[in-house]
Parts: structure tokens; C-alpha cells; sequence
């Protein structure tokens, strides 16, 4: 070989290598993939710790779990809107220039946050004692029981609460993959540690429930923590600063910050009451399918809506910059995707029945009705997520907050009257389906009439 051409090979792979380096590097800076890569993880991770649980705490504990880990949920959107509304106002204080107030703003919702985890935990330990939650959702264990593992994981789930902020905060600096990856290593070291528990497990059911609970609220603690510290590093944020939030600022944040708790409330009534519905007709123990076929559908979900999550911001600050052009570029574009997404949303349905015979085994009945109709909920949900982001990240809810509202009205009454009509564990997805519905024609004919506007 020439010397010539020795250069010439050596520089071309010299040339590969930086390209490739340089495809790598906007890849991870690519906040959108990331977000989904992350989400992703943590799917797959929770898709391996459900069969895991379930033959270390058996179906009627496992059962018990999955109320309290509802009641987790609950409690991580009762912050009157406060995160959802840092995800709106932080990008347009910047846009704005108002870079001091930002640091008084966060100040204030990690305060105001602090206070309402005293008072969630105050009101649910004294509900509990009120309650006979026991009785009310067929729980087959004793209520003192009951009200302690309840009362163990309110306690874990009102600290989570208040650094649970940093997520928002992620989203709202335009690094949202960062809260997707905290929610990733939460996920893996709490797969690891049901790992390790299943080679050591206690003979009582009780005592292998507090474990668990133990392993799940002290993981998220240590890692909320960790991602908070440096979340304010990266970002030179301090909590130790003078200036304080305008009272007409704070007005105008409890405003937005309360549509933004009836959505939230809302959406955790449509979504993630239904383990309650179910408990309260049947039991803990009936359940156990319906977690099986909510959770495999909500694998392709979860990393879809990480991935979308950093529009939020993106369509604040576009809507801000009356971006019209990019706005109705971006509906356009989603709506011709969601035509792929059906198409692997249909595949994942065909291949559900061996998927889940290989996930959970024979012993748990997954009735067929129960998949296909969650699969369809599931579609409508990930289209009609897209348009919340756009109406959300505007601060525009009127029409949302409508639909929110009729649908919360209409869910009760249609779970009620599917399952006297023997649909089962299918009733309450059937319900939401039908609420979705209505949202899938209403939400994007809005959407395109706002943005006409601009």
C-alpha cells in the first residue's frame, strides 16, 4: 500500500469516527429519544418486577399492593397543580428574562409543597382511622394491618411528594430526560432489590408487605434526593435568595395551578380508580388480571408519553413565540405517526395472550375481552395525551377542563352499568374508552382553531 493512500484510509476512518462520535453525541442531547430510552428502561424494568411480586407476596397480597400503590399515585398529583404549572411558567420567566424570580419561584413551591405533604398526611392517616378500608375493598387481612401498611407508605409517599418537584423542574429546563432517567434508576434498583428478597423470604406475608414497602419508598427517597442535588447544581439553582414572588405572580399561579389540580385529579379519577372500582364489586385477589393487562399495555404507553413529555415546554414556548408554522407542523406530524403507532399497538395486542402465558404463567386467567378493550383505550389515550400536552404547555383549559369534567361524571355510572351487564374486569377500561372517545374528535378540531388564531 502507497504511503498516499495509508493517509488517505487513515483519514477517512478518522473522518467515520468523529461522525459517528458527533451522531452520538446529538443523540444524547436529544432530550425527546432520551426521555422515551429512559421510560423505556424503566417499562422494562417494572414489566420483570410484576411477575416477581407476585410470587413473592402471592395474588391476594399482591393484590393489597397494587391499592397501595394507587393511593401512591393519588398522592404524587395532589400539589394544586404547583409542578404542572413550574413546566409552563419557568419557560416563559426565561423567554421573559426574569432569570432572579425563578430561583424565588422554586423557593416557593418547594415551601408551599412541604406544607401540603404535612397536610395530605395528616388527612389520610386520619381517613384511615375513620375508614374501614378492610371491609370496603374485601381486603383479606386484619385492619390493623391494613391501616399500617397503608399508614407506612403515606409516610414514605409525602416525602417523595416534596422532591418529587424536581421532575418538573427537569421538564421546565428543557432537560427532561433527566427526570425520565431518575424514574429509570428508581425502577432497576427496586427490581434489584425484590431480586435479592425473593433469595430471602420471610414466612409471613405480612412481614414480606412491609419489606416491600420498605424497599420501595426508601429507593425513590434516596434517588429523588440524589437527582435533586444535582438538578440544582447543573443549574445553579439556590433556594437562598431575597427576592420574593410578586403577589400578583402568585395569583396568577393558584389560578392556573387549581385548573391544573382538577386535571390532574380528574385524570387520576379516569385512570387510576379503577383498581378501587374493581376491589370494592370484587376483591383485591380479582384484580390481579386487570393490573396484568393494564401494566403490559402500559410498557408502549409510558416510554411514548416520555417521550412526548418535553413538548409541554416546547409548545409553551412556541405558543409564547406565536411559532404557527411549528405548532401546525407538529400536530401534522403526530397525527400521520399515531398511524404507525396503530399498527404496532394491533401487533401488540395479537401477540398479548403468549406474551402474558410467558410473563405471569397459566395461573393468573387473562380474559380476552379485557385485552382488546384496553388496547383500544390505550390508543385513544395516546392520542388524546398529545392534544393535552399542546393545551396544557398553552395554559388554555377551558375545553379541557369541560371534557374532564364530563367524563369524571360519566365514569361511575358507565362502570356501574357495564359490570351489572357481566362485562367484568372489562367494565371500567370500557368506560374510559368511551370517554376518550368523545376527547379524540373535540381536542384536535380545538387545537386547530387555537392555533389559526395566533
Amino acid at each position: 500500500m502507497h504511503k498516499g493512500e495509508s493517509l488517505y484510509l487513515r483519514f477517512t476512518a478518522d473522518m467515520h469516527y468523529e461522525i459517528k462520535r458527533t451522531m452520538v453525541k446529538r443523540l444524547l442531547q436529544n432530550h425527546l429519544i432520551m426521555s422515551a430510552f429512559y421510560k423505556g428502561i424503566s417499562g422494562i424494568s417494572l414489566f420483570v418486577s410484576i411477575p416477581m411480586l407476585i410470587q413473592y407476596l402471592g395474588d391476594s397480597a399482591y393484590g393489597l399492593w397494587i391499592l397501595v400503590f394507587t393511593l401512591f399515585q393519588w398522592v404524587l398529583l395532589l400539589d394544586f397543580g404547583l409542578a404542572s404549572v413550574l413546566k409552563t411558567k419557568i419557560p416563559e420567566l426565561k423567554l421573559e428574562g426574569k432569570t432572579s424570580l425563578i430561583n424565588a419561584y422554586i423557593r416557593f413551591t418547594y415551601a408551599f409543597t412541604a406544607k401540603l405533604a404535612v397536610f395530605i398526611f395528616a388527612m389520610l392517616i386520619m381517613l384511615l382511622s375513620v375508614l374501614d378500608v378492610t371491609t370496603l375493598f374485601n381486603i383479606p387481612f386484619t385492619s390493623q394491618f391494613v391501616w399500617q401498611i397503608f399508614a407506612i407508605n403515606i409516610m414514605f409517599f409525602c416525602l417523595n411528594f416534596i422532591l418529587n418537584t424536581h421532575k418538573s423542574l427537569y421538564v421546565s429546563v428543557f432537560r427532561g430526560k433527566y427526570a425520565e432517567q431518575s424514574l429509570a434508576v428508581n425502577q432497576i434498583f427496586f427490581l434489584l432489590s425484590v431480586g435479592i428478597a425473593l433469595l430471602f423470604p420471610f414466612e409471613s406475608i405480612e412481614d414480606r408487605l412491609y419489606l416491600i414497602s420498605f424497599l420501595s419508598g426508601s429507593i425513590c427517597l434516596l434517588v429523588n434526593v440524589l437527582y435533586t442535588v444535582h438538578l440544582f447544581r447543573t443549574e445553579n439553582i439556590s433556594l437562598k435568595t431575597s427576592e420574593t414572588v410578586p403577589p400578583d405572580f402568585l395569583r396568577n399561579i393558584y389560578k392556573l395551578g387549581l385548573k391544573y389540580m382538577i386535571i390532574q385529579t380528574g385524570i387520576l379519577f379516569l385512570f387510576s380508580s379503577d383498581s378501587y372500582i374493581l376491589a370494592y364489586f370484587y376483591s383485591p385477589k380479582d384484580i390481579v388480571p386487570y393490573e396484568v393487562v393494564s401494566k403490559y399495555f402500559q410498557f408502549p404507553m409510558l416510554i411514548l408519553m416520555a417521550g412526548m413529555a418535553p413538548l409541554w415546554s416546547m409548545f409553551s414556548q412556541k405558543y409564547l413565540e406565536a411559532n404557527r408554522s411549528w405548532l401546525l407542523r407538529s400536530f401534522r406530524n403526530f397525527n400521520l405517526a399515531f398511524l404507525g403507532l396503530l399498527l404496532g399497538i394491533a401487533v401488540f395486542t395479537l401477540i398479548a395472550p403468549q406474551v402474558m402465558q410467558l410473563w405471569v404463567g397459566e395461573a393468573i386467567a387473562i380474559p380476552q375481552m379485557l385485552i382488546v378493550v384496553t388496547a383500544i383505550m390505550t390508543a385513544l389515550r395516546i392520542f388524546t395525551l398529545f392534544y393535552s400536552y399542546f393545551f396544557n404547555g398553552i395554559g388554555k383549559l377551558k375545553s379541557y377542563l369541560i371534557l374532564l369534567v364530563v367524563s369524571v361524571l360519566l365514569k361511575l355510572p358507565l362502570s356501574y352499568l357495564f359490570i351489572k351487564l357481566n362485562y367484568g374486569l372489562s367494565s371500567v377500561v370500557i368506560a374510559s374508552a368511551l370517554c376518550l372517545l368523545l376527547w379524540s374528535v373535540v381536542q384536535p378540531i380545538d387545537a386547530y382553531r387555537t392555533v389559526k388564531t395566533l
